[in-house]
């Protein structure tokens, strides 16, 4: 069987997937927008204009390498995700930007459905590019493949919605751009999930959250992400702050308000958690400025650093805290867990599937900054017991690698692809 993966993007989750393909044997085509390419004079043209305007476009090029797939398989269509990270850089309010990604979104998908012709018998792609590729497929008598790497849209609309009522500050111009079309968007996502024969999930959040919807999940399958190598045991249980300092805190992300950063700003109020601990965050501040100030003492904004920088912070922290409110999955998890970092999460990150409360984590529940605020105090209190997690998320990482993801993956597809499929990559690894 020959499987066309369509994506606009390069994730690393995304190129996991493609190489699943490719080790059984399954890969056509992966149809994708813009991959770094060292040898193209117009990446290169580009770069250059953009530094005019303060824009490291070369950088964001970086971030869209593959690694994982012969890029004689690759076939790329640049331009409208091109237009829609220029209006991104000018567009601080996201709303024009919102609207060229609709356009360009949709227009990607019209592209990769004319790679829709023999020798291809299977599609697989993602939400919101995928329905002109489903409606070419089943055109062709062609098995279609859905991956939903987020929770049901209803789902997450409503929770921005719930925390737009209890914190009117949080009522930006563009939640209310998005709030006009969301229907219109959500009945998009419907008809995709409506054409495919088989769903891949990352988590039994996200299928629950389709499930409440009333949709059929009979043919959802959970494939978990994968982790990043981790360290050894060792270098994880040498790890942590200094046990007679104060508590190291780390996130990760975007600090906005899906991510429930408004809940922990005000569980670290509550509770002088200042007095004796510390947080890092690294990623874009996103929280209005209204639920932002006045900043508690003790957190520090780092902003966006490298990959490789960020997991040094990680190594030298006590805990990373992500109390989302809505996440597929999570991967800034799996990445703590493989530094040996424990993990403060609530049941609605998707990761929380992985997670063993006391072992290399802390449950907390979702929307809660009272709950937050007994959960880091318990940290405050317990110095040792969260040490001795490390071995737990180390552990936890090492038995789920990429690999391991890869080979459920093939499995979860095998009543699609044919049993020879799920067999296929076993013989490769």
């Amino acid at each position: 069987m020959s499987v066309l993966l369509v994506n606009p993007m390069v994730a690393p989750q995304v190129q996991q997937t493609a190489r699943a393909l490719h080790e059984a044997g399954e890969l056509y085509r992966f149809v994708t927008t813009v991959r770094h390419d060292r040898s193209s004079a117009w990446q290169r043209a580009a770069g250059a204009f953009f530094r005019v305007f303060g824009y490291d476009f070369a950088s964001q090029l970086r971030h869209r390498s593959l690694t994982e797939v012969p890029e004689s398989l690759v076939e790329t269509a640049p331009w409208g995700e091109l237009l829609r990270l220029a209006v991104a850089k000018m567009d601080p309010s996201g709303v024009a930007a919102d609207f060229v990604w609709e356009i360009t979104e949709r227009g990607f998908g019209r592209a990769a459905a004319r790679r829709v012709r023999p020798p291809v018998s299977a599609v697989y792609s993602y939400e919101y590019c995928a329905l002109p590729v489903f409606e070419e497929a089943r055109r062709r008598h062609v098995r279609i493949i859905y991956e939903t790497p987020a929770a049901e849209p209803r789902f997450v609309f409503e929770s921005i919605q719930r925390e737009s009522a209890k914190f009117p500050a949080s009522r930006a111009a563009f939640h209310r751009h998005k709030a006009r079309l969301e229907e219109r968007r959500i009945a998009w996502r419907r008809a995709e999930w409506a054409a495919a024969d088989l769903v891949i999930a990352n988590s039994s959040f996200t299928r629950s959250t389709y499930a409440a919807a009333g949709l059929d999940v009979a043919k959802v399958r959970v494939v978990h992400l994968g982790a990043p190598p981790p360290v050894s045991a060792a270098d994880a249980a040498a790890g942590g702050g200094d046990p007679g300092g104060p508590l190291r805190l780390v996130w990760a992300g975007k600090f906005g308000i899906l991510k429930g950063a408004h809940y922990l700003l005000e569980a670290w109020r509550r509770g002088g958690i200042s007095r004796h601990a510390r947080l890092d965050v690294f990623g874009l501040q996103s929280l209005p400025e209204a639920l932002l100030r006045p900043a508690p003492e003790g957190i520090t904004f780092r902003g966006i650093v490298p990959r490789a920088e960020l997991l040094v912070h990680f190594a030298a922290a006590d805990a990373l805290v992500f109390p989302t409110l809505s996440d597929g999955f999570g991967m800034v998890a799996t990445e703590a867990w493989a530094q040996g970092l424990p993990v403060i999460t609530t049941r609605n990150a998707g990761a929380s599937d992985l997670l063993r409360p006391g072992e290399n984590g802390l449950l907390t529940a979702a929307g809660d900054a009272g709950a937050l605020a007994e959960t880091l105090q318990w940290c405050l209190d317990h110095r040792g017991e969260l040490r001795r997690m490390r071995a737990g998320a180390q552990a936890t990482a090492a038995a789920w690698q990429w690999a391991d993801y890869r080979g459920a993956l093939m499995a979860a597809l095998g009543p699609v692809l044919g049993r020879a499929a799920a067999a296929g990559i076993e013989s490769s690894r």
